[in-house]
């Protein structure tokens, strides 16, 4: 080919030349210039793509210890749960606070369970308390229900002193509400 066209006249071959290079002019400007243009969108698009993988795989490095930690979450959960008698439970609690009166040598006067309030997972179980004693037993009292194996809470305590006492065993009359919690859970997922 290329001697059929050095056989040409000179401005034929000018023009065969000028052609070609109007050809591969236009081959380069509508084939490969846009497929740079692609090529450049598509290695962005790699790199994009090897940060989002490094990422993820620095955070599957950290799986085990995420489970581990989700692990621990779940035992301090079953811990906390327990700390929170479910209703059924609620006699024995009641129970046991008169019991922790009567061992701190403390007379209850009234034990008055109030109106319960619901909370998000579990509702306060209130009881307005009124015991007679003097300031020793009542510091034992609140002791043993601080050291209790579920949490109650005591507020609201109003003391007062008796004004017909005889000897030190009854010297004062307290009032307080202990409020204990209870635990809604099965009652929030059945619903």
């Amino acid at each position: 080919m290329i001697r059929k066209i050095a056989q040409l006249p000179q401005q034929q071959q000018i023009l065969v030349a000028v052609l070609a290079a109007g050809a591969l002019f236009a081959v380069w400007y509508y084939v490969v210039q846009p497929m740079g243009g692609r090529v450049e969108e598509l290695e962005a698009d790699i790199k994009e793509l090897t940060v989002k993988v490094e990422k993820g795989q620095e955070i599957e490095a950290q799986l085990p210890q995420f489970q581990q930690e989700v692990q621990e979450l779940e035992q301090r959960l079953a811990q906390r749960k327990q700390a929170l008698p479910d209703q059924k439970e609620t006699a024995e609690i009641v129970r046991r606070v008169e019991e922790l009166a009567v061992e701190s040598n403390l007379d209850i006067r009234s034990f008055t369970p109030q109106a319960t309030v619901n909370k998000d997972f579990y509702e306060d179980w209130p009881i307005r308390i009124s015991l007679q004693g003097n300031y020793n037993n009542l510091g034992l009292f609140f002791e043993k229900v601080a050291q209790f194996e579920r949490i109650i809470n005591v507020d609201d305590i109003q003391i007062r002193a008796l004004t017909n006492t005889t000897g030190r065993d009854r010297t004062i009359s307290a009032t307080c509400t202990a409020t204990t919690f209870v635990f809604l859970e099965e009652e929030k997922e059945a619903g």
